[in-house]
Formats: structure tokens, sequence, C-alpha cells
């Protein structure tokens, strides 16, 4: 799987986005390598996860997070309180603020989504950001 997800990074940050390999190579990672729940870390009061999920090492999962199914976070990744994550895959060092809801995203390493109240589905997001205006964001 760590093969298929450097491909994807590799995708994303070529200047001439293939969206359509983009969402096959993600699909196929979320589909059929995505088996089996990993929780490491640190985890908030009354956490909720459906399997199938995915999370690195050093996670830290505030509260009353929803997270699945078909997730993987990579490792030194936080998610702030109440957040919902689904279908997605987020890679290695991204922080996402408080009450996002993402859906069949993918968010790219070292992004820091340093505000709240964010709901997105089918994209791809990177940067860093105090805000939604400042984060690049790529429907897919």
């Amino acid at each position: 799987m760590k093969e298929l997800l450097k491909e994807l990074e590799q995708l994303i940050n070529k200047e001439d986005l293939d969206l359509p390999k983009i969402q096959d190579l993600k699909t196929e990672i979320l589909k059929n390598h995505i088996k089996g729940l990993r929780i490491e870390g640190y985890i908030g009061d009354y956490p909720t996860f459906m399997e199938p999920v995915i999370l690195g090492d050093k996670i830290k999962i505030g509260d009353d997070v929803l997270i699945g199914p078909k997730v993987y976070i990579g490792s030194n990744s936080e998610i702030e309180d109440y957040a919902e994550i689904s279908n997605s895959i987020i890679f290695d060092n991204v922080k996402i603020g408080k009450n996002f809801k993402l859906d069949n995203c993918i968010i790219l390493k070292d992004s820091h989504l340093n505000f709240d109240n964010f709901n997105k589905s089918n994209c791809i997001l990177k940067g860093v950001a105090e805000s939604e205006d400042n984060i690049e964001i790529y429907s897919l």
C-alpha cells in the first residue's frame, strides 16, 4: 500500500493533474488496501470508528470524532473535535480543525487546515491555511 500512496502523492504533486487517474488510484487504495482497524496514539472521548480504518503512528484524535468507513490517516496527524471523515486518504503530518466533515477526499502531506467548520466532498486539499479561502482545493 505504501507504494500506491507514494504513486498517488506523485500524481497529485504534478502541475497537470490527471483527475481520473487520481480518482481510480484513490478508489483502489480504499477498496482493496484499507482492511483493518489499527488504533495507536492519543484518542479523545467518544470516538467512533467504522471499519475499515487505518491510523498511522502518533495520531491525535479529538472528542466525538467519527472516522470511517474506508479511511487512512497517516502518521503524526491530528484530527480535532467533532470531525467526520469517510472514504478519504489523509497523508502524514496533517492537521484538521474542529467540526470538519470530509467525504471522498485526499489531504496532502504537511497540510494544516487551521480553521473550523468545513464541509467538503470529492476533493483534494493541500496547503497551510487559517481559513477556507486560503486552502488549495481541487475537485475530483
